[in-house]
């Protein structure tokens, strides 16, 4: 097997990073959603509230550290045995969830900006996005747009998982580069 280059380290802690906040992100997505839609307000719904909202600010910040870095630092290249098309299916779904990474949290914070709830954590508060009036129609629209995004991301992450795992029964190589 030919020797497999790795993304560096710093690299590859910020993708665990990231991939835990946002496989945290998807179920509370969707618990604090269906207490929303059974109409079921309280500390626990508020707290899952909360969470998400700081945690998917959170991943929108390190989305823009982690785009300066991959315009920055190239990545190990694929292996010359994968096929092209392979490798061009890989990097084409790689760049849309680098794009959903982005847009789907920036739709979250337009939602919450128009509503308003910007508080997360006791006094503190997410700035609101520029531009964005409060208007609570409006809010439901980003909102309806933000989860159909979040679906499809995590859609893209299954197949991206399913991917990982994979490589790693085929023992080509490509799952050791990210850890």
């Amino acid at each position: 097997m030919p020797q497999i280059l790795k993304y560096p380290a710093g690299w590859r802690v910020l993708h665990w990073i990231m991939a835990l906040m946002v496989l945290t992100l998807i179920p509370i997505g969707l618990w604090m959603a269906s207490r929303a839609e059974a109409d079921i307000w309280g500390a626990l719904t508020n707290t899952l509230y909360s969470v998400h909202k700081a945690i998917g600010f959170s991943v929108l910040l390190l989305m823009i550290l982690r785009i300066v870095v991959k315009i920055r630092l190239k990545g190990p290249p694929y292996p010359d045995e994968m096929p092209h098309n392979l490798q061009i299916a890989a990097k084409s779904v790689h760049h849309l969830m680098y794009l959903l990474l982005v847009v789907t949290p920036l739709f979250g914070w337009a939602g919450v900006t128009a509503y308003p709830a910007l508080t997360i954590l006791g006094d503190f508060q997410l700035p609101g996005m520029p531009f964005v009036p409060q208007d609570e129609d409006l809010a439901a629209r980003l909102f309806y747009i933000h989860g159909w995004l979040a679906i499809t991301l995590s859609v893209l992450i299954v197949g991206h998982i399913a991917a990982a795992l994979r490589h790693l029964l085929r023992k080509d190589g490509i799952f050791n580069r990210m850890v």
